[in-house]
């Protein structure tokens, strides 16, 4: 029996050995990105560090192997005045052997004398897809829809871009099978990171790598138990193929991903099917389903919200997930809301557009809407209700249930068009606002001045974010290891160069002083301890830092202007603390995520991460764990009070072995809450003079006593 109970244990052994075999020398997925000067990166700043393609390899990490094999001036066409597959970066594309290839071509296309030859721009595309399908490697094509086109230049215009090219690579895509991404939607809000109208720059390039690499990682199922009902109608959603069919003899629809996401998240619109469906369509791109069940004229009666709940059992039977995110626009709140009362459990998230949650304000128009009377009589009588007056008294509208759902822990977005006259917000998402104040899951979206429609967002990237946090598959941007795409003139705080200038020069600073005994990890605010040039102290030196740090320990200062908390886990993780034992690492960032918009739980969970990747990287070091310094010069500010909230959600973090938390903003207001004039610079950010040496007196203290303790 022992021999039995060895030889079982050298064999597990032996498994386990060469299944880390295998994991370290695995090779890495080759990515090849093809495409046209945007892909090469015209116009971006350092374009051999900061084009889309490498940006998109900094963030998959070491598992991936990114190539650019973009051609400035590429075209799809075979007709047009630079075809790709006459290139040579598409023979060294094809000799990568790639295991998946983003294309991302047809900007080019739209351009008059090549656009003449549309009706061969199908073949054409189809024939280069092709080529990549049948190599050795057998790689996923990923089809891109254009970027946004700014403003139409050298004969690209959007209206051709949007309109007919987009249109022409969706049906490619559906065709052929394979996968499709939209890019369009990513730099319409940021068309200022489209200079010259066509080609993205560096912070352009960065937002089109994060979406790619958001859905390069989505998980996705490799044998998707899916079960599809018997159609009576098959056609395509934006390049997606869609099921008609009937339950019940009731109309349903459901829109089928690519690739199933893991665990089959789905979205169930309400009403206006295809209206604005950017969302949709995004939320299709990652996987998952999107479904329909037709409750027109129910008015989210108690009989819509039976046939809803027959309609759920069908998706359980399909094999979607058990949870589900509702979506729903204008009279589609009222059944969205009325359902996820009556069924808490079964509802991951609710996203209401301009929504409808009182029936006296809509159709009804008892208050200050315009009402509807033919679908008021309608209204009136699915409810069961006998005249106004009844209507009046009904107490189960979606504004007098919705305490349910915030009881039961539902996440709530709202978005409200401030001028709605149809369905007025004061009556509706509004008065359900307040209702709900100080519920944590409620978000709420304001479209300052605009009316009932348009609904959605044009980039519908908030919403996107929503759904995916109320499904516990949204990833922090703040936490995730990245660097910056930052570029700067001479006179904006590096002195010239990009990002990557400074960081490098940083792990030069650590290698070359392996006996740091104290450094300083931040942006701006830290890195103007000693400015980007000369960062180690000098005991001699005239400096604040050097009178106040130099003289007691060899220091050095290894912030960097505009860092947010996901470049400081890169430098962490990428060389800036190799090679040196610090005795103490002072560490203050999150007001440059602030200034990006990202929320207070974002920026504590970056921060977070970047401590557990100090205490990787430094077990020996002590950590003194500052947070933010308050900001904005009124103390109701939401920048003043996302950063409170950032203190509130880090505290914890000074009773972990190694870390001293020290909250010092009381020390830096005034006793009304105002920043204190004498330390604070005019744009109420960066610390003036004074402000370094208050900061200064405050830290020595704690210092010495660190330094001491570690001795």
């Amino acid at each position: 029996m022992m021999k039995q109970n060895r030889s079982k244990k050298c064999w597990s052994g032996m498994v386990l050995y060469c299944m880390l075999v295998v994991t370290i020398f695995a090779a890495p997925v080759k990515v090849a990105c093809v495409g046209d000067s945007i892909t090469f990166g015209a116009g971006v700043a350092a374009r051999e560090k900061l084009n889309y393609p490498r940006q998109l390899g900094y963030l998959l990490g070491a598992g991936y192997e990114v190539r650019n094999f973009g051609r400035s001036g590429a075209t799809m066409l075979s007709k047009g005045n630079l075809p790709y597959m006459k290139q040579v970066q598409y023979r060294k594309s094809l000799e990568f052997q790639p295991d998946i290839v983003i294309l991302k071509l047809g900007t080019n296309d739209s351009k008059p004398q090549n656009w003449k030859h549309k009706g061969e721009f199908a073949a054409d595309a189809m024939a280069l897809v092709k080529t990549y399908q049948a190599l050795p490697s057998k790689p996923r094509v990923i089809l891109c829809k254009p970027v946004v086109v700014a403003k139409d230049r050298w004969g690209i215009t959007e209206k051709v871009v949007k309109r007919e090219v987009s249109s022409a690579i969706a049906k490619v895509a559906q065709d052929l099978g394979v996968e499709m991404i939209d890019l369009r939607p990513i730099l319409l809000n940021h068309k200022d990171w489209v200079p010259d109208g066509v080609h993205p720059n560096a912070f352009g390039a960065e937002a089109i790598a994060r979406h790619l690499y958001r859905y390069l990682t989505t998980a996705r199922e490799t044998t998707p138990k899916i079960s599809y009902p018997k159609a009576t109608k098959s056609s395509w959603f934006h390049g997606f193929e869609m099921l008609d069919f009937k339950l019940d003899g009731v109309a349903c629809k459901i829109v089928k991903p690519r690739r199933v996401a893991k665990g089959a998240p789905w979205v169930w619109r309400a009403r206006f099917w295809g209206h604005q469906p950017q969302f949709d369509v995004a939320m299709l791109e990652l996987g998952w389903h999107v479904v329909y069940c037709d409750v027109a004229n129910l008015f989210g009666a108690p009989d819509a919200v039976k046939r809803w709940d027959r309609f759920y059992q069908e998706t359980q039977r399909i094999g979607l997930h058990a949870k589900v995110v509702l979506e729903g626009m204008s009279r589609g709140g009222l059944i969205i809301h009325n359902w996820a009362v009556a069924n808490p459990a079964k509802v991951a998230g609710l996203i209401a557009d301009n929504a409808v949650m009182d029936i006296t304000s809509w159709p009804g128009g008892l208050g200050t809407g315009k009402g509807s009377e033919k679908d008021w009589n309608r209204c009136k009588q699915v409810y069961g209700l006998a005249d106004d007056a009844a209507a009046r008294a009904y107490d189960k509208n979606p504004v007098d249930t919705v305490k349910q759902l915030a009881e039961a822990k539902v996440p709530l977005l709202y978005l409200v068009g401030t001028a709605d006259k149809v369905v007025p917000a004061d009556e509706n998402s509004f008065f359900a606002r307040d209702q709900l104040a100080g519920y944590p899951g409620l978000q709420v979206i304001e479209k300052p001045g605009k009316g009932h429609h348009p609904h959605a967002l044009e980039n519908p990237a908030p919403i996107v974010d929503f759904a995916l946090k109320a499904h516990g598959l949204y990833r922090n941007p703040a936490a995730m290891a990245s660097p910056s795409a930052e570029f700067r003139g001479s006179s904006a705080g590096w002195g010239g160069g990009i990002w990557w200038d400074q960081h490098e020069n940083i792990n030069r600073i650590a290698k070359a002083n392996p006996d740091l005994e104290l450094i300083f990890l931040g942006d701006s605010i830290s890195q103007s301890w000693t400015g980007p040039r000369k960062r180690v102290s000098d005991p001699s030196g005239g400096r604040t830092f050097d009178k106040q740090f130099g003289k007691h320990w060899k220091s050095a200062s290894f912030g960097i202007s505009g860092d947010r908390t996901e470049h400081l886990i890169f430098r962490v993780q990428h060389g800036n603390v190799d090679g040196i034992k610090p005795k103490v690492v002072v560490v203050m960032i999150g007001v440059n995520n602030i200034n990006h918009g990202h929320s207070a739980t974002q920026i504590s969970g970056g921060i977070k991460q970047l401590v557990a990747s100090l205490k990787q990287k430094l077990p020996q070091s002590r950590i003194l764990l500052l947070g933010p310094l308050p900001t904005a010069w009124k103390s109701d500010s939401p920048q003043r009070l996302t950063c409170d909230q950032i203190h509130k959600q880090i505290a914890s973090l000074g009773k972990e072995p190694q870390v001293r938390y020290l909250n010092l903003s009381e020390k830096f207001l005034e006793p009304d809450g105002a920043l204190k004039k004498s330390a604070y610079r005019g744009d109420g950010i960066h610390l003036s003079g004074g402000g370094y040496e208050l900061w200064a007196s405050l830290l020595v203290p704690e210092l010495k006593a660190m330094t001491s303790a570690r001795d």
